[in-house]
């Protein structure tokens, strides 16, 4: 007998949120669906139970942008994970393929296709726009995303921490660490990302930032 599917959505806005919510129910109608609308849920979910995918929003309100899937990778990495998104350039989607996405589903998808590529990843396969798979194409943007992709967790917490301008003391405070660990930390980040400094660093994770609102 086969087990029905557990998949978590992540979206703060409800209107969005049941869109994948009701295909992922109608790729099996006994489905575990399982709601949250920040990372820090995103994070306690992962923790509590094992997900057979995770359809993540870009735009919440504790992350913004790629580093959210980052976040979630580190956390999970065996978890097939897909972006809900509203920004559908080619730039983005590069930078989450390159970062262990399964697939891209764009907001104003019809219910369909969201269903069709639901269907397609949770069987093992990826879904992105033919362009996304080109060879060849945007290997910049896929490069500088498996770098971040390497990243710990905690490092990842770090690297969000020094963007914000905190610095190591006041990192260290945050995060419950020694001052020395979070400076080990950062000289992991700094080798991962081929960087020689904090400024490049942040340069690089802002690559994976949000450009602009996107649209609920």
């Amino acid at each position: 007998m086969t087990t029905p599917p557990s998949i978590l959505v992540v979206d703060d806005h409800p209107i969005c949120a049941a869109a994948p919510s009701m295909a992922s129910r109608a790729v099996d109608g006994e489905a575990v669906v399982t709601t949250v609308s920040t990372m820090t849920e995103v994070e306690t979910a992962l923790r509590e139970r094992r997900f057979d995918l995770v359809l993540l929003d870009l735009m919440l309100p504790d992350v913004n942008g790629l580093s959210g899937l980052a976040m979630v990778r580190s956390l999970s990495s065996a978890t097939p994970v897909a972006i809900v998104s509203g920004r559908d350039d080619m730039t983005t989607i590069r930078q989450g393929r390159g970062l262990g996405a399964k697939g891209f589903i764009s907001k104003s998808a019809e219910i369909d296709e969201m269903i069709a590529a639901i269907r397609v990843i949770l069987a093992g396969g990826q879904w992105f726009p033919d362009a996304a798979m080109a060879d060849g194409a945007g290997t910049e943007h896929e490069d500088l995303a498996r770098r971040l992709g390497e990243l710990s967790t905690a490092q990842l917490r770090v690297l969000r921490a020094i963007a914000g301008g905190q610095q190591n003391k006041q990192i260290a405070y945050e995060l419950g660490l020694a001052e020395p660990t979070i400076k080990s930390h950062l000289a992991a980040i700094f080798r991962k990302l081929a960087v020689g400094n904090r400024t490049q660093a942040v340069l690089a994770f802002q690559a994976l930032e949000a450009r602009g609102d996107e649209t609920p």
